[in-house]
């Protein structure tokens, strides 16, 4: 961000950001505030083209549009930031590694004029002092040679560390890209791409794996009559109870804004009921407070839905039948699980 946001007017920015989010119902989340922030301060000039069409056309702002957004001009730039200072260093350590090869090739060259020149005077009669001096030559161009060698096994190792550098941050920064900010679970990319891996997996060796879907119920009324704030710590809280009871391998996601999906590798479609019913007696257990004031928020309650995949079907099938299953649950009463019928999966997967 420009160095405007480091002065007095900084202020004024921050409030104008944090006004115009409020008017188009944007949450406060650290993502969005990065993006209205640069569009006060008009200090990416793209972003604010972008943003501008979208309010000129549209009027509004969805959570998917904005999510585009941030990746498209922070998350992405920070990646390529990493790349490029990584790079330079690297480049100037090969830089260095290459400089340090030359110069044992000319010793090794040299040495090896060494060891011909003596092998040349020992096919005559040496005395000892010739010999002497031999010998003493040897030993000198054998040090160098040393000497060569533990620079380029020093330098050798400093590029390792470099390529190890950057192989961290460009790992950490991808993580980042991966996570959702507010709840440290997977985010909606992350979600998409452990789908794909999963059902590749169920097709390539045959094993079974099934979906999740978890909505908060009556979250927009916690959230207008409590605030973002308060609606934040409820997304938080129910994060954390999906990812208690997931397995290591699990993939849990927040793909919306109090929607989430559990990704369940090598899990039947019991396992994955279980799952959710575990979680759904857990946040329904809770009593939640208000962190700012301690007052009784009363109980939450989460509907999910249950979905095993069938081979042959689409990534898009099987959440669609997942969804239903969710729908469901909102229908006949909220705070409830649904899972497959079996014979309808069967009739699913046949057409």
């Amino acid at each position: 961000m420009n160095g405007r946001l480091n002065t007095a007017e900084g202020h004024e920015l921050a409030k104008k950001a944090l006004d115009l989010m409020a008017d188009l119902s944007v949450p406060p989340t650290p993502q969005n505030y990065s993006i209205f922030t640069a569009y006060s301060s008009d200090s990416l000039p793209e972003l604010c083209e972008v943003l501008q069409t979208q309010l000129d056309d549209v009027g509004s702002v969805d959570a998917a549009f904005l999510e585009e957004l941030y990746d498209r001009f922070f998350t992405f730039k920070r990646i390529q930031d990493v790349v490029l200072s990584t790079g330079g260093a690297m480049s100037r350590e090969l830089g260095a590694v290459v400089k340090t090869l030359e110069a044992a090739e000319r010793d090794t060259a040299a040495y090896g004029e060494a060891l011909a020149g003596a092998s040349g005077q020992l096919d005559k009669a040496t005395d000892a002092q010739t010999f002497k001096k031999m010998v003493e030559g040897l030993v000198a161009a054998t040090a160098r040679m040393q000497r060569r060698s533990r620079e380029l096994e020093k330098r050798l190792q400093e590029t390792s560390s470099e390529v190890d550098q950057l192989r961290t941050n460009l790992e950490k920064v991808r993580e980042e890209a991966m996570t959702d900010a507010l709840t440290g679970v997977a985010n909606r990319k992350r979600f998409d791409e452990a789908l794909r891996r999963a059902r590749r997996g169920a097709e390539m060796r045959s094993v079974p794996f099934s979906l999740i879907l978890c909505d908060i119920d009556h979250f927009k009324r916690f959230n207008d009559t409590w605030g973002h704030q308060t609606g934040d710590q409820i997304i938080r809280f129910v994060a954390a109870c999906l990812s208690r009871f997931s397995k290591e391998h699990h993939v849990v996601a927040r793909y919306g804004g109090e929607e989430f999906g559990i990704v369940l590798p090598n899990a039947k479609l019991e396992e994955a009921k279980q799952i959710a019913e575990r979680v759904r007696v857990t946040v329904e257990s809770k009593r939640l407070l208000r962190k700012s004031t301690n007052e009784d928020l009363g109980h939450i309650t989460v509907s999910l839905g249950c979905s095993e995949y069938t081979t042959g079907e689409s990534i898009e099938q099987l959440i669609e039948r997942c969804d239903v299953n969710l729908y469901k649950s909102k229908q006949e009463g909220r705070n409830r699980t649904t899972a497959d019928d079996p014979k309808a999966a069967s009739k699913a997967a046949a057409a």
